[in-house]
């Protein structure tokens, strides 16, 4: 299966439990994630990826939160206290292929500026610790203490992999972590 990307955000949805609303606040991501969901129908990235953004049904067991589909292999879980998004692309592909990195970057500053985020944290999804601390209604900030308590500083900028990063990754699952700027152009 792999090792798959996982992306956390703040937000300020004044109702995260609001479907529709939440649809419109992400529709202005729209144009990036089908450009993610383009990058992977040019490489032979299987079945074809809905349109849109898209509100699974509520979970009853989780009343809090929201799950939603987005182009390109995306999905999203909101909260009253942070959002994460995870993907389809796998965490080594993301630190070795630039293409794949620029393409779901722009999408990623994209979908933190929809939520209202004014940054986002980007990791592997491996690190329990982090999710953990998400499913048990912790902010933004709590699943980045969360993973640098796991896993260290964060890289200076995923804008350029370190070519050490990027020769691990060609054999293993290197423990990066990364804090970025939403909006910032890619």
């Amino acid at each position: 299966m792999g090792t798959r990307i996982h992306v956390y955000y703040s937000h300020c949805l004044p109702r995260p439990d609001d479907a529709a609303a939440t649809i419109s606040h992400l529709e202005s991501a729209l144009p990036h994630c089908l450009a993610v969901r383009d990058y992977w129908e040019s490489h032979g990235g299987g079945e074809p990826s809905i349109e849109r953004w898209i509100a699974e049904p509520p979970n009853p067991r989780i009343p809090l939160e929201r799950q939603y589909e987005g182009p390109g292999k995306l999905w999203l879980r909101v909260t009253p206290a942070a959002a994460m998004l995870f993907t389809g692309a796998r965490w080594r592909g993301f630190l070795m292929i630039e293409p794949l990195r620029r393409v779901h970057l722009a999408a990623f500053r994209a979908i933190g500026e929809a939520l209202g985020s004014t940054s986002f944290a980007i990791w592997d999804s491996m690190c329990d610790e982090a999710s953990t601390a998400f499913f048990e209604g912790g902010t933004q900030a709590d699943c980045v203490a969360a993973v640098r308590a796991a896993q260290g500083p964060p890289q200076p900028s995923v804008e350029a992999i370190a070519p050490a990063i990027v020769k691990q990754a060609e054999r293993s699952v290197p423990s990066v972590w990364f804090v970025e700027e939403c909006g910032k152009p890619t």
